[in-house]
């Protein structure tokens, strides 16, 4: 039985008092209740009993001012999607309090987002990687939607030359695949939330069991994906429309790719979980006379991509280094099927878009679409570095 909580305010490392939550099961409200300050909560049963529960913290994509709380049995399986927790002979302990000092959304949105400063030398590297469109050529905006580890990343960087030329074969154009800038919402938080990252690595090597350890990184590095791409300040009259500090952070490096006179092809990744959030973003004005191209990645077994990501979180730990997104478990099945509903919205965009512009005899960029599916087998270290972390070799 899947239960989520989902609370109404934004989440914290600790909780000073309990907080009113809603328990959802199979997307019914089926009783309210208090989430503890030992990350408890007392489940009202349908046949009228109660339970208590561990509830986890994860930030709600859909509706960034929530949070989602996945409960967990201490003792037996998990109830929840989002993550498979394999007990121990204590159970498993939520944490009370991260040992990370987050600064807040009040403060992260007072720091400069001047591009030529050091601390955004990683952007600039990669600027220089590439090259503006030459005059008379036509830039691209590229979004790569789906589950994590499915492959968006590689396709863009590493993908075979037959993947791409049947992406231009389909829509009937070349996609300069050589020369486009991946703007990935990673680099941002990886940068800039650094010093938190270096401490959550430090203290997840104190952690002797293995489970607690990888249930400690996993939500901890939640709570920082939270507070710089979700989190931001309250509305006031200095800043009335305020937002988080990726998205922020996106704008000012937007601005900079479509510079008139100095476009530049672009690429950005997302799950697809908001569709509204693509639609906005394929249709702002700087993207006007850019060709739009959205690729739906799919693979041909969703299992691969849990034991990829599950993985990839490990290999973080052991390498002291940020390789991807946070999400994994069962919540890609949840993120899969929503990318899917996103993906047809897109088409449906494309074809009226394309539409007008026909109809208007514009000759302004076109809109294309492609569903691409990935099938590859599993590299046997990926799964060797999960048993090896557990201690089943």
């Amino acid at each position: 039985m899947d239960f989520l909580r989902t609370l109404t305010d934004s989440c914290c490392p600790a909780f000073p008092h309990p907080r009113q939550a809603i328990v959802m099961q199979d997307d019914l409200i089926v009783a309210s209740e208090k989430v503890s300050n030992d990350m408890t909560a007392s489940v009202l049963l349908e046949s009228g009993g109660e339970k208590e529960y561990r509830v986890l913290p994860w930030p709600n994509p859909l509706k960034p001012k929530s949070v989602k709380y996945f409960i967990y049995k201490d003792q037996d399986e998990t109830v929840v999607p989002g993550m498979e927790l394999q007990p121990t002979g204590n159970g498993f302990r939520a944490p009370q309090q991260l040992p990370l000092s987050l600064p807040s959304a009040a403060e992260i949105a007072s720091w400069p987002l001047d591009l030529s400063l050091p601390q955004f030398k990683w952007n600039q590297d990669l600027l220089d990687k590439v090259r503006p469109v030459q005059a008379g050529e036509r830039p691209w905006v590229i979004v790569l939607m789906g589950t994590p580890g499915i492959g968006k990343t590689h396709l863009l960087n590493h993908g075979t030359v037959e993947q791409k030329e049947a992406v231009d074969a389909k829509i009937g154009r070349k996609v300069p695949w050589d020369n486009i800038f991946f703007k990935q919402i990673d680099d941002a938080i990886h940068n800039a939330a650094r010093a938190q990252l270096e401490k959550l690595w430090a203290e997840c090597e104190k952690i002797e069991d293995p489970h607690e350890c990888f249930r400690y990184y996993w939500s901890s590095k939640q709570q920082i994906f939270t507070r710089f791409a979700v989190d931001k300040p309250d509305v006031s009259e200095s800043n009335p429309k305020p937002a988080s500090y990726e998205f922020r952070l996106g704008v000012e490096i937007v601005k900079k790719l479509t510079q008139p006179g100095q476009l530049y092809n672009v690429a950005m990744e997302t799950t697809g979980l908001t569709p509204g959030l693509v639609k906005f973003g394929l249709t702002a004005p700087h993207y006007a006379e850019y060709h739009k191209l959205v690729i739906l990645v799919e693979m041909d077994d969703l299992e691969q991509a849990r034991t990829i990501t599950h993985s990839r979180l490990i290999r973080e730990m052991n390498s002291c280094s940020m390789l991807g997104g946070e999400q994994f478990g069962k919540y890609l099945d949840v993120i899969a099927e929503k990318a899917k509903e996103t993906f047809k919205v897109c088409e449906e965009l494309a074809r009226t878009k394309n539409k007008e512009l026909d109809d208007a005899g514009s000759g302004g960029g076109r809109w294309h679409t492609y569903h691409l599916k990935q099938e590859f087998g599993l590299d046997p270290a990926v799964q060797q570095r999960i048993d090896e972390f557990y201690g089943l070799r």
